[in-house]
């Protein structure tokens, strides 16, 4: 009898561990790769398996398909480094192909950064823009002029962008769109 119940216990341990294993790591499959960006394939389509479902479900309530929105996620720097929030980092690039875009800021934890600035993204409709239609937004501790992000030294940080109703050839390609580089000042 203990025999078995040794069995059952290994047994949901091992299924346990294996499922956990396989919703944390689901997003590195059928990922396009963009610079220092990411975007699953089709995180929130219907076609989903229940891995990728509940990988969604835990890094991405809500996620919509991927003709209605593309998500794309950067831990790192343009040259591969963790972001940590005890580094500057300018965000610049061109406007990005969508209705309606943003680039958030958040703690690996996948919430948002508390600040006392209460700015946690910036989006095409208040990013103050340079006169070629370009966008530059100052990520780290220290206050910055301009578009600022404030990471209060949050030891990882993660940057997340956002396009709603994206152009077709952009969701039909999305390793094609030319996204903003990611590029570390000083670290304190």
């Amino acid at each position: 009898m203990k025999k078995w119940i040794g069995l059952v216990l290994l047994g949901a341990v091992l299924g346990t561990g294996s499922a956990l294993l396989a919703v944390r790591h689901v997003g590195g499959l059928g990922e396009v790769r963009n610079g220092p960006w990411a975007t699953p394939l089709d995180g929130g389509g219907v076609g989903r398996g229940m891995y990728q479902r509940a990988a969604v479900a835990v890094a991405a309530t809500l996620a919509l398909s991927r003709q209605e929105a593309i998500y794309f996620r950067a831990a790192v720097d343009s040259q591969g480094a963790a972001l940590t929030g005890n580094c500057a980092y300018t965000v610049h690039g061109p406007d990005l192909p969508a209705r309606w875009w943003s680039v958030t800021l958040y703690g690996s934890d996948h919430y948002l950064i508390a600040n006392p600035q209460r700015r946690y993204s910036y989006a095409s409709a208040n990013i103050a823009r340079a006169p070629d239609g370009s966008f530059s937004i100052a990520v780290g501790p220290e206050t910055r002029p301009g578009n600022w992000l404030n990471t209060v030294k949050t030891p990882d940080i993660v940057l997340l962008i956002r396009l709603y109703q994206p152009a077709s050839d952009a969701a039909a390609n999305p390793a094609s769109i030319k996204l903003p580089a990611i590029d570390r000042g000083a670290c304190a």
